[in-house]
C-alpha cells in the first residue's frame, strides 16, 4: 500500500501513437509525455494494459518539458477488439510516480494478405484483354 500512497494524478496532453494495433501483432508505440511534475524528467515509464505484454520501454528524448518515448509491446491474440484502456506510469529518480490513462484500439488482424486479390485471374483477365483488343485492331486494319 506504500506505493499507492506515491503515486500522483498527471494533468496534461498525453500522446500514444499508432492508436490502432492488431491483435497478436508486435508494435512500437511513440508515447509522449508533458510535465508531469516540477524537476528533472522521469527515468522510466512503465505501461500496462489487460492483455497486453509490454517487452521493453526507452526513453527516446526529452524536449522542452516533454519525454518522448519507445514502448515495445504486443496485444494477446485473442484479446477482444475495441478499447484497450492503458496505466502510463513514470517512475522519477527520488522514487514517486505519476500515473496518466490513455487507450489504444485492438483491431483483429488482417488475414489472407497473399489471398486477398486475385492476382492469378487479373492477369489472365488482362492477357485476355489485351489479345481481344489486339485481334480487333489487326481486324479492323485489315477491312480498311
Amino acid at each position: 500500500m506504500a506505493v499507492l500512497s506515491c503515486v500522483k494524478p498527471a494533468l496534461g496532453h498525453v500522446e500514444v501513437l499508432p492508436r490502432v494495433v492488431e491483435q497478436g501483432k508486435l508494435v512500437e508505440l511513440r508515447v509522449e509525455l508533458p510535465q508531469l511534475r516540477p524537476g528533472a524528467p522521469p527515468e522510466r515509464l512503465e505501461v500496462e494494459g489487460a492483455g497486453l505484454e509490454v517487452l521493453s520501454t526507452r526513453l527516446q528524448a526529452v524536449v522542452a518539458s516533454e519525454t518522448q518515448w519507445t514502448a515495445r509491446v504486443r496485444t494477446d491474440a485473442d484479446a477482444e477488439p475495441g478499447q484497450l484502456p492503458l496505466v502510463l506510469r513514470a517512475l522519477f529518480a527520488d522514487g514517486e510516480s505519476v500515473e496518466v490513462e490513455d487507450a489504444i484500439t485492438v483491431v483483429p488482424p488482417v488475414t489472407g494478405t497473399d489471398d486477398s486479390f486475385p492476382w492469378a485471374g487479373a492477369a489472365v483477365g488482362t492477357l485476355c484483354a489485351v489479345a481481344l483488343a489486339a485481334t480487333a485492331l489487326l481486324l479492323a486494319r485489315r477491312k480498311g
